[in-house]
């Protein structure tokens, strides 16, 4: 929505209506890229950032293409089970291998590695939608605001109005992001 503030949401899908979407979606939204998305995710030592109960931050660097981008999360409110927003921070690096020795020299321990292959759309100006298919763990939407709604509520209200426009049961929607889930499923917290 703003400069460094994201507001979205994401709920999984079975496979029927991750196809069902992607086919309505085809004929109502512009269809942007697929693209495979490889992104390691770490913590430092001194500040573990699983350690909460509801963590609300993530730092990875995450593999686009020819690109690697260092990217920072920090959601709001912190430590709460449904956030409603997040500052993003990124920046593409030119030597990923040299960042990984800066963060194995600052005693970062890596979590666990998300791949996806993820197909982007954009519907009238004011939504990026990302379907995704996440190694081990599924199908999902993320539905991204990238229109200024006025406030998080309301911006947040639309999302979840747009999904539902979609066919999309919004009942349950994933509150914690891939990584916590990949860690769930490794048993890691």
């Amino acid at each position: 929505m703003a400069n460094d503030t994201e507001i979205e949401i994401k709920i999984p899908l079975d496979k029927a209506t991750f196809s069902q979407v992607k086919e309505k979606l085809k004929k109502i939204a512009k269809f942007v890229k697929t693209s495979n998305h490889l992104d390691e995710y770490f913590t430092p030592s001194h500040r573990n950032f699983v350690e909460p109960k509801f963590p609300f931050e993530w730092l990875r660097i995450g593999k686009r293409g020819n690109k690697v981008i260092l990217n920072y999360k920090h959601y709001y409110p912190e430590n709460v089970k449904v956030a409603t927003h997040c500052d993003e921070l990124e920046i593409e690096i030119q030597n990923a291998k040299q960042l990984r020795k800066l963060f194995s020299a600052l005693d970062f321990k890596e979590l666990v590695t998300v791949d996806k292959e993820r197909d982007i759309y954009v519907f009238n100006n004011e939504f990026e939608i990302a379907l995704d298919a996440v190694k081990d763990l599924g199908y999902f939407i993320e539905i991204e605001a990238i229109k200024n709604f006025g406030n998080i509520d309301e911006t947040r209200k639309k999302l979840f109005e747009f999904a539902k426009t979609l066919g999309i049961d919004t009942s349950n929607p994933d509150l914690r992001g891939y990584p916590f889930l990949m860690m769930q499923k490794k048993g890691l917290i």
